[in-house]
This record gives C-alpha cells, structure tokens and sequence, in this order.
C-alpha cells in the first residue's frame, strides 16, 4: 500500500500502526522527518532496549531479522530500522557482506506483531524484477518521495514557517529556491537559520535570505550569467574577480557558466511544456522556470553569440596561460561588440 507522511503520521497517531514499512526517496529531509516518526514510538527510557538500527552496507540482514523477531523487553512494541536496503535496489556494493535477501522474504510471511519494522531505501529507483521488492511492495505500508515540484516544496516549507509563526515574503522565498537551487534538504536547513535571524519579528525578508544564505556556485554563475545578457559589465566583472578570489577554480567557474547557458540556449529552442522540458534535459523543473524567465526578453540569436564567446574563453584557458581574469574583460568587450 502506497501513502504519503501525513498518512503514516496520522496513522501512528491513532495506534494504527502495520508491521513492515518502506521508505523510499533520496531527499535527505524528508527521509530524516520519516524516520523521526518511527524512532518517536519508543519512549526514550526504552530506546536502548526496545530500538535498533542496522546498516545494511556494514552489518548483516540476518542480525536485523532476529532483533526483529525478538519480544520488546518491558513496553509494547520495538522498533528496528534497516538503513541503505540496497538489496531491492541493482546497486553493486564493494566488498559488500553476505547478505541473504530470502531471510527478509520468510519473515514477510510471518512479521512478528509487536515489532515496527522500517526498511530505509535512499534511492530514486528500486529494483522490481526482484522477488523481495515486488513483495515488499506489496506486503509493506511504502512511501516513496519522489521528485518534488515547486507546489510541493512552498507547502512544505509554509507548515513548517507556520508551526513556528513565521512569515517569510514572496520575494525572499523566491531568493531561497534559487540560491539552494530547490533542494528541500538545504532550503530547511537555511530556515533554520533565518528564523534566528527574523526574530523577535518573525517575519522573513529577501534582504535576510541574502545575508544569511549559503550561495552556491551555481547561485553565484545564475547572478553572473544575469550580469552578463544584461550587458552590465563593471558589475559582471567585479562578481568574477570576486569568485576567483573566494578561491573559485577558474576551469570549474568556466565548466559552470558554459553548461547554464547551454541550459538558457535549450529552454529558449523548446516548444514543450515546463514540466516537458525539465522531463527531457533532465533537470529540476525550477531550473526550467528560472530560465526562461531569463530569457525571456532575448532573442535567440543574441544568447547564441554569447555562447560561443564562452566556449572561445574556455578554449583559451585550456590552452594558454593568460590570466583568467583578463580572459573574462576580453570576452565581455567581445560580447558587447557582437550583439550590440
């Protein structure tokens, strides 16, 4: 049976709690809020005696098992946490220990009722070829986060601003979504931050986001690429000389404003839907939204120039030993001379 958190949530709420779970997902938040549900079960002053966890990359099925099958020692029920399943998935672990997935199969059959087994499967895709997957699939309470769209993310990050009584503005948690490039796991941990720095006013503003965020360098090359189809050249150059001197690689910085603009250059040719687009180039539909923002308002022809200034740069910096800042003045002046 398929669900959501909220269900299960609800559900250990109620006491109406299955014997076998299944949590899916490579979101490093949502698979820690998952998990909290469980460990929460157990009281704290049974932990020790009444919850385990096992990693399967480092210890055995088989040890898991029999904890699982073992009566809770004074309390209701015990709680054991399987972390890295890679056994549903096809995933080759070096020197992985002899695990036997036939061990968790018989126990499905017979799960012991006064344990909450939880299998941890941090991955996008698993493996249902498998016996043991498509049984789990099928015996198991599964929850699967999968990849998140925008709407899902603001209404994640509203209950939670919400449950603190926070505001945050539209403008500052546009700012949030680009400087983490949409990864929930880091737009929570900057919420964190910024709730410290809102306070006694609770009230979150884009000023705050950028005072206190960690940008990325793909934030940092979006502000650039920004600077430079904007023909703000004094402005452009001092972000570079700033990257270089924050000890950003110069080939790396290069690799990055190459591969964005190739990205803006592809949102522009497109002729399907958001969600279409970010589908066949693989990306986060965010990044999708955001670039044709961008380009919105330039023809194709000018941000093809501008490309192939860029791939020109890069060549020059594999192949010569010019300073790179220089590199870039040039290739400003250049740009502006082969659009304007």
């Amino acid at each position: 049976m398929t669900v959501n958190l909220k269900t299960i949530e609800d559900d250990i709420a109620r006491g109406k709690i299955a014997p076998v779970y299944l949590i899916q997902g490579t979101d490093q938040y949502l698979m820690y809020q998952a998990r909290q549900l469980f460990v929460n079960i157990i009281p704290k002053d049974e932990q020790s005696m009444n919850f385990g966890t096992y990693d399967l990359k480092e210890q055995n099925l088989a040890n898991a098992l029999d904890d699982a099958r073992s009566m809770p020692f004074f309390g209701e029920r015990r709680v054991v946490i399987i972390d890295n399943a890679y056994i549903l998935t096809g995933e080759q672990i070096k020197n992985k220990l002899d695990q036997h997935p036939e061990e968790l199969v018989n126990y499905l059959q017979h799960p012991e009722p006064q344990t909450i087994l939880i299998l941890m499967a941090p991955y996008d895709k698993l493996d249902r070829r498998k016996k043991l997957t498509k049984l789990l699939q099928e015996q198991s309470v599964h929850l699967a986060f999968g990849n998140l769209t925008e709407n899902d993310v603001r209404k994640i990050v509203a209950r939670e601003l919400q449950s603190k009584d926070y505001t945050i503005s539209p403008k500052a948690l546009q700012r949030l979504f680009q400087i983490t490039n949409m990864k929930l796991s880091q737009i929570m941990q900057e919420i964190q931050k910024l709730m410290l720095y809102a306070l006694p006013a609770r009230e979150i503003s884009e000023q705050m986001v950028q005072e206190t965020a960690i940008k990325t360098l793909n934030d940092s090359v979006f502000d650039l690429i920004d600077l430079i189809i904007k023909f703000n050249v004094n402005q452009a150059v001092l972000l570079y000389h700033q990257l270089i001197l924050n000890g950003e690689e110069p080939l790396r910085l290069q690799g990055a404003m190459t591969t964005h603009f190739r990205l803006l250059l592809q949102v522009k040719s497109a002729t399907t839907s958001e969600q279409g687009t970010a589908k066949e180039l693989g990306v986060h539909p965010y990044r999708v939204k955001l670039a044709r923002q961008t380009v919105r308002n330039f023809p194709y022809q000018q941000l093809a120039k501008i490309y192939l200034e860029l791939v020109k740069m890069e060549q020059q910096l594999k192949t010569t030993q010019r300073d790179p800042e220089l590199l870039f003045e040039l290739f400003i002046l250049q740009v502006g001379r082969n659009v304007n």
